[in-house]
């Protein structure tokens, strides 16, 4: 029998189908042609019986049951996490006016410059000063929840004024406006609404104020005649320095600010004290003073008082 009959055939042998003489026929041509038995050998390869096909079915079907369920808690798990993240938006992105009770307000000069701080007593919270645009002297104090996962630098809120003399503010804009004697700044809390009238806060700037420990340098030189001289020299650029004697021993450090631009040559102040030995000072009058130890030159800051041993200077003078 030709090969070619017996490729025709095979398809039908394989599903069983060939009678009892055609399956011997087949079987005999087989026995003397190697390329027919290696076409059947490929047939039986590609073809299964609709047995191993149902019993393949049944072992894949554990496993798309697994990939159903695997699909599921995927789908299950995105859907939690979208909706813890939704949640945690709106929850720290809420904002509310905050209570007067949960605030600490401190008001701050640094020449004619006031500006006025609000802290959140509770840590877990962040402060907002929000201006109304068509009123900038009416302020809202609001707070929103501090994130964990993304805590600011600063909590607390600020807004402040420039002042250019006891009666004339600074505009945001930058423009001079006469200041009346009703003009206030308004705090609207969640219960409440504080005023501070502008006119005060601006004799409070204007007003002469011991300038800051940090903002200043003391130093000690020595100079000709036994004399020592005391060196303040501010640190700040703007800042000049004046000394206002209390008593004999007794000083205060005044700093003043000047926005025009024109600063001395020397925005610093000395003070001087002439010694005769390492116990001996020459007092304001000529006099000479016996020191016992117990003199102290105390120079006073806004923040701090300073108190130096007059013998240590004398006896460092004399070395």
């Amino acid at each position: 029998m030709k090969c070619e009959i017996i490729r025709d055939l095979l398809p039908s042998y394989v599903d069983g189908l060939t009678s009892g003489e055609s399956d011997r026929a087949i079987e005999e041509h087989l026995k003397d042609c190697g390329d027919c038995r290696e076409y059947l050998e490929e047939m039986k390869q590609e073809v299964q019986k609709p047995e191993m096909i149902q019993a393949n079915k049944k072992a894949i079907r554990p496993f798309k049951k697994i990939k159903k369920a695997i699909w599921k808690v995927v789908g299950l798990t995105v859907l939690i996490c979208a909706l813890i993240f939704g949640g945690l938006s709106v929850y720290y992105g809420k904002s509310w006016n905050v209570k007067s009770g949960d605030v600490k307000i401190s008001k701050e000069f640094v020449g004619k410059i006031v500006t006025i701080r609000f802290l959140p007593k509770d840590k877990n919270i962040r402060l907002y000063a929000e201006a109304e645009s068509q009123d900038p002297n009416v302020i809202t104090v609001r707070a929103t929840r501090v994130n964990p996962l993304n805590k600011p630098i600063h909590r607390n809120a600020y807004c402040g004024y420039t002042f250019v003399d006891e009666e004339t503010v600074l505009t945001p804009e930058g423009k001079k406006e006469q200041i009346a004697e009703g003009d206030v700044l308004k705090i609207q809390y969640g219960d409440k609404t504080e005023e501070f009238s502008l006119k005060e806060l601006a004799e409070e700037a204007c007003r002469e104020k011991l300038a800051s420990s940090e903002d200043v340098e003391m130093t000690y030189k020595k100079m000709d005649n036994g004399i020592v001289s005391v060196d303040f020299q501010p640190k700040l650029a703007g800042l000049t320095l004046t000394a206002e004697r209390k008593g004999d021993y007794e000083i205060e450090i005044i700093e003043h600010y000047d926005e025009t631009g024109n600063l001395p040559d020397n925005r610093g102040v000395s003070c001087g004290y002439t010694f005769l030995d390492s116990s001996t000072l020459l007092g304001a009058d000529g006099e000479p003073v016996e020191l016992t130890g117990q003199e102290m030159l105390t120079v006073k800051y806004r923040d701090k008082t300073e108190r130096i041993s007059l013998k240590k200077l004398a006896e460092e003078n004399t070395q």
